[in-house]
């Protein structure tokens, strides 16, 4: 039988979908479109935890994709929690299917992250897959899950099944929990318990599978980097015997290292039958990269970032796919504006198996201070206009941005539509200094190489007809916040009290021309709210509520 999602139910039972509340499972059992779970998931009066919104709803969670070995074909996921996936793999190539013995979990991905034409099945573990013999080219399964319910016979059983759908010189991805040192002593405690503790080749070879490649996913180690979500984070530095007071050291050197933490990390292993072990087996991210041992991290907004030879950004969907088109072109255009002293050379957009990515220079860059990352900042801010070169304030391609039908969007599931209109009526004619703008300026799109030179990133936002005091004010709160440890509704409330100190804010009062610090700080915030790319509500809901406090602030402002 097949639901309304499109899941045809082959289990005669189903299994639990762990550290997902009961309410959370009803929600996903009952709706029948994505929007419904999105209401639940971000509901004013109880909306789900920001942890759980990023495990269920970040695309990036597709990042994996990029160690694929070929494009094209057909494509299975097996379980696990890698809720983006199935759609980076379609993206990149594959007809993919999804199965899974989690039925609430495998609904979930449906709804939210679906694959145009994709079957999915609910399926006993163990049970025979019901795929033909030799028909699919590429298998992702998650073995660790898969051990961890049916033990060391069940799973070896699972992966023969596997075996036998493989395509001829397909691959078979196992996603397995990393064995690392730290882990070794619960590896054995768990084997004197009589615990099914085994090698992952082990239960490959037993199915007749050989391992051709590895992929660690441990940031600055070996060819992988990602961010640990912090519950593994916290879990394994309470079980790890230290010093409250070391404990607390290491997770703040963890985090000055750009990752939650590194202490419960994954890997990848790659495998083909016997037969097809002596093929290549390059994945996309050594293609981009240029590298046999790629690092790639996760970024926002359904991308990764790979560094080899050089940094590429590999896009997991069309929408980023365009973006990151638009960011190229972008850049080349900052670079002819009164910023191209501070953007980067020969960044390309090539394609690789048909998808465009974003290729740029590999910086070695070094740690800079936050008041060094200010100086950067207000340096590179292009000088204001002569006073008879400032325009109305509805020229520029902010406004035009706030007026649109989807910034209208925007700002009504934001909270802001009213602030909107008091803005569209009221502020239009006011002149303002107008010139090129970066859009996103913050001290960690600030890099320095160790000889000096200083460079601006992700030129995205970057547009040449802005209120220039948007870029020193934004980036004035942004380096406030990053003091302070404020949020942002707090940073906007400090600028519009013309509280905020240092060359940025400076910039501001020769930059807003007749616009009031408080209209600056309204403008600073509509123009976040108002999309650049992926849908917030869809995509990043946990942002709702940092928005809506600003919102809420700069509502209540006089003018």
């Amino acid at each position: 039988m097949t639901d309304d999602v499109g899941v045809t139910r082959r289990a005669a039972a189903d299994r639990p979908w762990h550290e997902v509340p009961e309410h959370v499972r009803r929600t996903v059992r009952s709706a029948t479109s994505v929007d419904l779970v999105i209401d639940a998931m971000t509901d004013a009066e109880s909306p789900w935890p920001v942890e759980l919104q990023r495990r269920l709803l970040h695309p990036a969670s597709g990042g994996p994709a990029v160690l694929v070995p070929r494009a094209g074909g057909r494509g299975l996921v097996l379980g696990g929690e890698r809720h983006a996936l199935a759609p980076a793999l379609h993206f990149l190539g594959l007809d993919v299917a999804r199965a899974d013995w989690v039925g609430d979990r495998l609904r979930f991905q449906q709804l939210a992250h679906p694959v145009p034409g994709a079957s999915a099945v609910h399926l006993d573990l163990p049970a025979r897959l019901p795929f033909p013999d030799a028909s699919v080219d590429l298998v992702w399964v998650d073995v660790d899950e898969v051990l961890a319910l049916v033990g060391v016979r069940g799973a070896v059983g699972f992966l023969v099944e596997v075996e036998r759908v493989l395509a001829p010189g397909g691959t078979v991805v196992a996603d397995v929990r990393h064995r690392g040192r730290r882990t070794v002593d619960a590896v054995r405690r768990r084997a004197a318990a009589g615990a099914d503790v085994v090698p992952v080749r082990y239960l490959l070879a037993r199915a007749g599978l050989v391992p051709v490649g590895r992929h660690a996913l441990l940031p600055r180690r070996d060819d992988w980097a990602r961010l640990v979500p912090a519950p593994r984070l916290r879990e394994e530095l309470a079980a790890t015997d230290l010093r409250t007071g070391a404990r607390r050291a290491a997770a703040r050197t963890l985090r000055a290292l750009g990752a939650s933490g590194v202490l419960a990390p994954d890997a990848v292993v790659l495998a083909r039958r016997r037969r097809d072990a002596s093929r290549d087996v390059t994945t996309l991210a050594e293609r981009v990269a240029r590298s046999r041992h790629p690092v790639v991290a996760a970024l926002s907004d359904a991308r990764v970032a790979v560094r080899g030879e050089r940094f590429v950004k590999v896009p997991l969907s069309a929408d980023q796919q365009q973006a990151l088109g638009r960011e190229v072109a972008a850049t080349h255009e900052a670079a002819a504006s009164g910023f191209g002293a501070f953007v980067l050379d020969e960044v390309m957009a090539p394609s690789y198996d048909g998808v465009r990515v974003a290729d740029a220079p590999l910086l070695r860059a070094r740690p800079v201070s936050l008041d060094e990352a200010e100086d950067v900042l207000a340096r590179a801010l292009p000088a204001p206009t002569s006073p008879d070169a400032h325009r109305p304030l509805r020229t520029t391609a902010a406004w035009r941005r706030l007026e649109s039908a989807r910034g209208e969007r925007d700002c009504a599931e934001i909270g802001a539509a009213s602030l909107r209109d008091r803005v569209l009526r009221a502020h239009g004619h006011l002149l303002v200094p107008v010139g090129p703008t970066h859009g996103d300026l913050h001290p960690d799109n600030v890099l320095v190489t160790a000889e000096g030179s200083a460079h601006l990133v992700d030129w995205n936002r970057f547009e040449p007809d802005n209120p220039l005091v948007l870029d020193a004010a934004y980036a004035a709160c942004q380096v406030d916040l990053a003091r302070t440890g404020s949020g942002l509704a707090e940073a906007v409330r400090r600028l519009a009290a013309d509280e905020l100190t240092g060359p940025l804010a400076t910039s501001v009062a020769s930059r807003r021309g007749e616009l009031t610090v408080a209209q600056v700080a309204t403008l600073v915030v509509l123009d976040r709210v108002v999309s650049y790319s992926l849908p917030r509500r869809r995509y990043k809901p946990w942002t709702l509520s940092t928005m809506r406090a600003s919102v809420v602030t700069v509502d209540a402002l006089p003018g």
